[in-house]
């Protein structure tokens, strides 16, 4: 055992923790666990697809390290006084069949009396160790892949508008348009990044994170931190419309500083890789673009100054 700079008491048998999605604790000579946790306040009105959205979150960071088999998983849920029981029940509901679809048990959990409900869970995946993807290796010459497009943030600040804030919208642009971008944020939220895990295991890539509450910009910053690296971003794949309302509400978006929850992976993979996992990916039902590359230097991430901005339906 040692002491850690920070303090933490630290054991020769963990390979990556602080600034890593999960721990990485050897059990043996090749099989590692993955552990994480992750909880927040509910970002939409419906408790059951908060459920789910808490669940997809927080089973997210060890898909980015490449941990594709979960063993288990604790609800932490936190529920004010007042919360009627159906609410708190339904989003329970949502988390539980949330990891019933991606074969991630949950075995227990926690309740707490909370002045503010909040949904997560701490999660366990075991690995092999060779095949645990650091935060930390991306190199020179990589190409940056990101498997779903920016913009939650956005979407849901007009969720929480008045009345008259949402009609204030919908004098900018088409009310069934954004009706169709609501939606596609919806299903973003409630989509495991596990089919995109499974693609850059199969492809062979160099590091990996996932994109939620630092943004692209702030996630993009610690992959270049942990590997000593330079990192330009030239392309922003974000949701239709969301560029327009981060305008309107004043929020960082296109600077990549919006806040994302339950967002895709960022991964850094070899100019020779990139095509093949592009496609693979696609094969999977992923998204895939291509938005950066890494560089000598640093560490330091940067927006190109003509960065290309596709909005994506």
């Amino acid at each position: 055992m040692r002491r850690s700079g920070a303090g933490l008491v630290r054991s020769e048998r963990v390979v990556h923790s602080l600034g890593e999605d999960a721990a990485v604790v050897m059990i043996s000579d090749r099989l590692a666990m993955l552990t994480t946790v992750d909880f927040f306040t509910p970002i939409i009105d419906d408790p059951y697809i908060q459920g789910k959205i808490a669940a997809c979150n927080s089973t997210n960071d060890v898909y980015a390290k490449g941990g594709l088999e979960i063993v288990s998983v604790l609800s932490l849920m936190g529920l004010p006084e007042d919360m009627p029981g159906e609410v708190s029940v339904a989003m329970l509901k949502g988390f539980v069949d949330f990891c019933g679809s991606i074969d991630a048990p949950v075995v227990g959990g926690q309740t707490i009396i909370c002045p503010w409900p909040i949904l997560g869970g701490a999660v366990n995946a075991l690995a092999e160790i060779d095949k645990v993807v650091p935060i930390s290796g991306a190199r020179p010459g990589d190409r940056l892949v990101l498997t779903k497009p920016l913009g939650i943030q956005p979407i849901m600040e007009v969720l929480r508008l008045p009345d008259s804030g949402q009609d204030r919208m919908a004098e900018h642009m088409p009310e069934l348009e954004l009706s169709r971008s609501i939606d596609l944020a919806v299903d973003l939220l409630t989509t495991s990044n596990r089919p995109a895990a499974e693609a850059m295991l199969d492809v062979g890539v160099n590091a990996a994170t996932d994109v939620t509450g630092f943004g692209i910009k702030g996630h993009a910053l610690n992959m270049a931190e942990q590997s000593g690296v330079s990192i330009e971003i030239y392309k922003l794949p974000v949701i239709r419309w969301t560029p327009a309302i981060a305008g309107l509400l004043k929020i960082p978006l296109l600077q990549g500083e919006g806040v994302e929850t339950a967002g895709g992976l960022l991964i850094s993979v070899s100019e020779e890789n990139v095509e093949q996992l592009v496609d693979e990916l696609g094969r999977r039902g992923c998204g895939g673009h291509v938005i950066g590359s890494v560089k000598k230097g640093g560490p330091q991430v940067r927006l190109s100054d003509d960065v290309d901005v596709i909005e994506v339906d």
